[in-house]
């Protein structure tokens, strides 16, 4: 399987959880050049959706196909290599300093000659360079949050997987942190994130998901999907979407009766 570019895709994918069906009959593809949103009200599945592609949660039906292999017949070291995950919200267990969780991200590859060229790289990709001394029990949320995406970054894995990246982030780090989405994407890498924030979906992302209770509402450009009419059912507001200077901007207008 080569590690150069990896496409992704679900198979008629469900999953229960806690005695309750979250996902059913997802089918969908992750390519490489582009950066997915995965979207949708509170509870409709994203976090699932993205562990169970990640490798975290196993299907209840169905299959998730990397590079075109069955995911479940990968070992654990294969999928670290070909995929990288960061999920909602996780503490670290010890006080290390940043830059070396980071370097937990090259864990997979065992020791390689420019480790440290390669965390220094991604965390000046998510503006922490300064960060890199200090314990990560001492950071604020935000900056403990981009210490962990450099994690996700360090790798030369060819899928990218987070969870609500930007949660916790300020506006600029936002931006950066969407910019350099973008970048891996153009590059080649398959990212795929769980966006709450669709102005910055319809913004920087090739495609979106767009889950409702367990289900694909609909897939597609942030054109075909954040349609007002969908917006509305899906999230019960009003809406506006328009394309100016090159760039699709969504608006959220008001609260819908």
């Amino acid at each position: 399987m080569s590690t150069d570019s990896l496409e992704a895709s679900c198979h008629q994918l469900c999953l229960r959880r806690h005695r309750r069906t979250v996902l059913t009959g997802i089918d969908c593809a992750f390519k490489p050049f582009q950066l997915t949103a995965v979207a949708g009200p509170n509870g409709a599945g994203k976090s699932s959706l993205l562990a169970a592609l990640a490798g975290v949660l196993t299907p209840s039906s169905g299959r998730v196909e990397l590079g075109g292999r069955d995911a479940g017949q990968l070992s654990a070291v294969q999928r670290a290599r070909i995929s990288a995950y960061l999920p909602q919200a996780e503490s670290p267990a010890w006080s290390f300093v940043a830059a070396d969780l980071v370097g937990v991200g090259l864990l997979p590859w065992g020791r390689i000659a420019n480790r440290q060229q390669r965390i220094h790289w991604a965390l000046q990709q998510v503006d922490a360079g300064a960060l890199a001394g200090r314990p990560v029990t001492h950071l604020s949320g935000g900056e403990l949050r981009r210490v962990q995406l450099a994690r996700l970054l360090v790798g030369e894995a060819p899928l990218l997987i987070a969870d609500e990246p930007t949660a916790a982030l300020d506006i600029r780090h936002q931006l950066q942190l969407m910019q350099t989405f973008r970048a891996l994407a153009a590059g080649g890498k398959t990212v795929v994130l769980a966006l709450h924030d669709l102005q910055l979906a319809a913004r920087y992302c090739d495609r979106i998901l767009l889950l409702e209770q367990g289900q694909l509402r609909a897939q597609g450009t942030p054109e075909e999907v954040l349609t007002p009419d969908l917006v509305s059912e899906v999230y019960g507001v009003s809406s506006s979407l328009r394309r100016r200077n090159g760039v699709t901007e969504f608006m959220p207008l008001d609260l819908l009766p």
